[in-house]
């Protein structure tokens, strides 16, 4: 069994993988796990929490959200994953995959809009206004303009608060499938994708 330890954002994410992301890869061999890393991302924060992951597991991934992460200094999503892959050198970088969810967990939630309303018991309204979201930005990964229209902003607002990050997103997403979520989140698709393909390497 390969050990591969993520490390996350926050109790969401690490209820995520543990709850979804973890029997979707047990099937390939792979043991997930995820390290809450607390919050407020940044490279500092990431460069020492990494010797100690890769030193528990064989393979280590990240689960963090391009919205928050702090200090980003102009950099993409593209630029931040190198540079957090540079905080390690020789083959540790072999064992290192990282990966920055854009814009935030819940854009994955866009991508199933109906289970999405059905579980936060909203109405026709609610599923328009996420549905018409996503057509305006191109697509679930997509949908963040500012602050105030950030995936998770777009639903406290649309269900009156009724959104509790921690209890719904992963519950929704175990509840949509996950092939539900990566036909309509390339991005996502390619790091599931990714880990998927380490139970090649076992």
């Amino acid at each position: 069994m390969i050990r591969l330890g993520i490390s996350v954002e926050g109790k969401t994410e690490r209820l995520f993988v543990n709850k979804v992301l973890h029997p979707q890869l047990i099937g390939y061999g792979i043991g997930a796990t995820g390290i809450d890393i607390g919050g407020a991302v940044s490279l500092g924060k990431i460069r020492g929490v990494l010797p100690t992951l890769l030193g528990s597991f064989d393979f280590v991934s990240t689960m963090y959200d391009f919205y928050r992460f702090k200090r980003r200094e102009n950099r993409d999503v593209l630029a931040l994953e190198a540079a957090i892959l540079e905080l390690v050198d020789g083959e540790r970088q072999q064992r290192l995959l990282p990966y920055i969810q854009l814009y935030e967990f819940e854009a994955l939630l866009f991508a199933v809009p109906q289970q999405t309303v059905d579980w936060l018991e909203g109405s026709q309204k609610e599923l328009s206004a996420m549905e018409q979201a996503v057509r305006q930005c191109g697509s679930p990964e997509k949908v963040n303009d500012s602050p105030e229209t950030s995936p998770s902003h777009r639903l406290e607002k649309l269900f009156d608060c009724r959104y509790d990050k921690p209890l719904h997103g992963p519950e929704i997403i175990e509840l949509a499938g996950l092939p539900a979520i990566r036909a309509r989140c390339p991005r996502f698709d390619a790091w599931i994708a990714r880990l998927e393909a380490l139970g090649g390497q076992a």
